[in-house]
């Protein structure tokens, strides 16, 4: 869980890091185990049944609000306070007009139909960092990411299992997507099945 450290968290229970939560967790570590679980199988679920959508904002809240329904009381809704984690990410008053630009270029792009393995490696993971710089969400980030990608991947006729690299490896190649995206390239290479 991440903030702006200088202020407390809207989102958090007063006088902590906690998120608030639907139930009701207090300890940042059961929280932690719960999400897991619960976002886990929320995500199994969608491997048979993806949400359907148009890839646009609009999608990417209904994937958010369906992982973490049942998590937090803000699933599905832009955030509106500014967070950070090693850096800051798009100021929260900029991601309406940020994310209109995001899927605009991706609409103009056909959502990446028809490209080879390698282009559509490297223009997926061009947009993966656009929305994780974008970060539109108090939390859960990253899950509704890899979703919207796997269900891009879907349309744009290739499989993609993120099990194929590791959680750390996914993650670290997200962070430095900020900078180079190649290395969150080659992961989304290494997925396509």
């Amino acid at each position: 869980m991440y903030k702006d450290s200088s202020s407390q968290s809207r989102y958090c229970y007063p006088d902590t890091d906690v998120l608030i939560n639907i139930p009701g967790l207090r300890d940042p570590n059961q929280l932690e185990v719960y999400e897991s679980l619960v976002a886990t199988q929320r995500g199994s679920h969608l491997h048979q049944n993806p949400c359907l959508g148009s890839f646009d904002l609009k999608h990417l809240k209904a994937i958010h609000h369906y992982i973490f329904q049942d998590i937090y009381p803000f699933a599905g809704q832009i955030r509106d306070e500014d967070i950070s984690k090693g850096f800051y990410f798009a100021p929260s008053q900029y991601i309406l007009l940020q994310a209109k630009e995001i899927f605009r270029k991706l609409r103009e792009e056909s959502y990446l139909v028809g490209l080879d393995l390698e282009e559509f490696s490297q223009k997926a993971a061009e947009l993966m960092g656009d929305i994780n710089h974008l970060h539109p969400f108090r939390e859960g980030n990253g899950r509704t990411q890899r979703e919207f990608i796997r269900c891009l991947a879907l349309r744009a006729g290739y499989k993609l299992d993120w099990s194929r690299v590791s959680t750390k490896e996914t993650l670290d190649a997200s962070i430095r997507s900020v900078v180079d995206d190649t290395p969150l390239a080659d992961v989304i290479r290494r997925c396509i099945i």
